[in-house]
């Protein structure tokens, strides 16, 4: 059985970006705990960096996912900008990674594929600490622009 690891961005003391009425440590949880149940679903085993209102150090992220031997680490953040034009789904991999940017195309296509997300900002590098101190395929998932009317309506429901 394969073994995905979600982790989901900030919490507990760190909220995260906000707007439009919504804390992206909130949104990033309860998105993440459904895709989790997905998964499971279709009997993936799932585990998580958290699944309750929690801080967590990235580097600390990443080392549960290597302790739980994972197959693929996917984080589940969403983003802000400052000028609330700024929208869409983008999705990261680690430089060099081509297993990474494999998870990370996949998991961008097939979100896409749903026609939630008005725009595609596409596959794109970073130099995230989750994706740089994981041992396995990784990509980082930025949900949208909580900033974005938009976007924050998609992330709300």
């Amino acid at each position: 059985m394969k073994t995905v690891h979600l982790d989901f961005g900030h919490g507990g003391k760190d909220p995260g970006a906000t707007g439009n009425g919504l804390r992206e440590k909130d949104v990033v949880l309860s998105v993440g705990l459904k895709v989790g149940k997905e998964l499971e679903r279709h009997g993936v085993k799932v585990t998580y960096s958290r699944k309750n209102d929690t801080f967590i150090e990235l580097r600390e992220r990443a080392n549960m996912a290597n302790r739980a031997k994972a197959d693929v680490f996917v984080s589940i953040p969403c983003t802000a900008f400052t000028n609330a034009s700024a929208q869409g789904l983008e999705t990261f991999h680690f430089a060099g990674s081509a297993n990474g940017k494999k998870l990370a195309t996949s998991v961008q296509n097939s979100i896409m594929a749903a026609k939630l997300y008005n725009r595609n900002r596409g596959i794109k590098t970073a130099n995230f600490a989750v994706l740089r101190h994981t041992s396995m395929p990784a990509a980082l998932v930025e949900l949208g622009f909580i900033t974005n009317s938009q976007d924050a309506s998609l992330l709300k429901s």
